[in-house]
């Protein structure tokens, strides 16, 4: 089954580029009007390349987000920042090469310089951190590179931003094949969002470049790798899929750095924008407190889930049939939740994500026609009579509102808001004969 990166090639595609924490996230901030990257005074926050659709002027484009570029670090991380980075220049029609003036021209910027040169792409070259024209800049050191002034702006403040996008669209004008289709905004196709949750260090970026077989995410071995969450869209047999790597979710501490607050944020915020969650657990460690935490969160946020359990490859069939029955104990409150066993690493049973994933569209967007629920709720009524303080429970009448997710408006004879027994033998009834595998199921009750 071969799938295939999409990107709509008539859009320019900008690469910001430069040493680490000389404001390469504020400015795609300032540029796209809201937080979309994560800021932070720690270095190398933003590690893997991501995309990012804006426009200017009536000119659509792409920008893209690197991390700070250390040829001096020897760590496993920085290296493959560096592979990032240099893929991103690749792609690119123009490069923001960005540098920070209230610091001194430093090699580290020299060589960053280099390696831009030798792309010979289209360069615009950018000082950042002009906020208060008293201030010291060292602008003039930075003409040894060769580069002519840098274009001065704050992406903090957004001071001289205009100026940079109208200098930014006029370079990218060249690469737009038609003026008129540019000018048509970009907006998301109506493709599902699929999210990849789990505790860090389950799997979730081999997983994500498993899928998408390319290595957009960087998967190393110490938890916590991503920070922010990285999406393609993939065609699979004429099918359009978003896939979401996100930041592991961890457990709740009293004291949270405010880096990981911002990276759990992020999560949080593309749970709900999903329609399905992938939450992987890691079959050597079994199910904790913290999954089954991600599965409330999911399902109070109406998204569809498939539970699974990763790198099935190195544990032993026992342990793995030991821990699916715990899975089954744990989610009690949950038994619609599907479950797969797959390998990331080894591609064993990635196939099988795109059929529970099809599974689950279709069960999220199915619409049960009034006529059918008054005949369910009709004979269930004669046959298993539910009663509260020796009252017989009775429907009037039940209609599904909307579908993705499915909504129910249910009037009674009584008020059943709080009464939980009753409320699980409507949604347990709905389920058994119209299934909504995976799918959480919210109510309106009236009397």
């Amino acid at each position: 089954m071969e799938s295939k990166l999409i990107m709509k090639e008539d859009i320019p595609k900008i690469a910001i580029i430069g040493k680490p924490n000389v404001g390469k996230s504020t400015l795609i901030n300032r540029i796209c009007q809201k937080r979309e990257a994560i800021v932070h005074k720690e270095p190398m926050i933003t590690r893997d390349r991501k995309y990012y659709a804006t426009d200017w002027n009536g000119i659509n484009f792409y920008i893209l987000d690197t991390g700070g570029i250390d040829f001096k670090s020897k760590k496993r991380i920085s290296m493959q920042v560096l592979l990032q980075a240099k893929e991103a220049i690749y792609e690119s029609n123009l490069i923001i090469f960005l540098v920070d003036l209230t610091e001194p021209l430093s090699p580290l910027d020299k060589e960053v310089a280099d390696l831009i040169r030798k792309s010979n792409k289209d360069l615009l070259f950018v000082g950042n951190k002009c906020d208060n024209k008293k201030d010291k800049y060292y602008t003039n050191d930075y003409l040894e590179l060769g580069f002519s002034y840098p274009i001065e702006v704050s992406a903090m403040h957004g001071i001289n931003i205009g100026d940079l996008l109208d200098e930014v669209t006029e370079k990218i004008k060249k690469y737009i094949v038609s003026m008129d289709a540019n000018k048509k905004r970009i907006i998301d196709e109506d493709i599902a969002s699929i999210s990849i949750l789990g505790k860090p260090n389950v799997g979730k970026s081999t997983l994500f470049n498993t899928i998408i077989k390319e290595d957009r995410t960087i998967v190393d071995n110490v938890a916590g790798t991503t920070r922010d969450s990285i999406d393609s869209i993939i065609t699979i047999s004429n099918k359009k899929y978003r896939f979401i790597d996100t930041a592991g979710l961890k457990k709740n501490k009293l004291k949270e750095e405010d880096l990981e607050y911002y990276s759990k944020l992020r999560t949080l915020r593309t749970i709900e924008k999903s329609e399905v969650s992938l939450i992987l657990i890691d079959s050597l460690e079994g199910i904790s407190k913290q999954d089954i935490k991600i599965v409330e969160i999911c399902l109070e946020k109406g998204v569809s889930i498939c539970v699974v359990f990763n790198k099935i490859d190195i544990v032993d069939k026992e342990v793995l049939k030991k821990m699916i029955d715990d899975f089954d104990k744990k989610l009690d409150f949950a038994r619609f939740i599907p479950f797969l066993k797959i390998s990331a690493l080894n591609k064993k049973g990635i196939n099988n994500i795109f059929k529970m994933i099809d599974s689950l569209i279709k069960e999220r967007d199915k619409k049960v026609t009034e006529n059918k629920l008054r005949k369910l709720f009709k004979e269930l009524e004669h046959q298993s009579a539910v009663y509260w303080k020796s009252k017989k429970f009775r429907i009037k009448f039940i209609k599904q509102l909307k579908n993705n997710p499915p909504y129910f408006l249910v009037f009674s004879n009584m008020d059943i808001r709080k009464k939980t027994n009753i409320i699980r033998f409507i949604e347990n009834n709905i389920r058994k004969n119209f299934g909504f595998m995976g799918t959480p199921i919210f109510f309106k009750f009236k009397y």
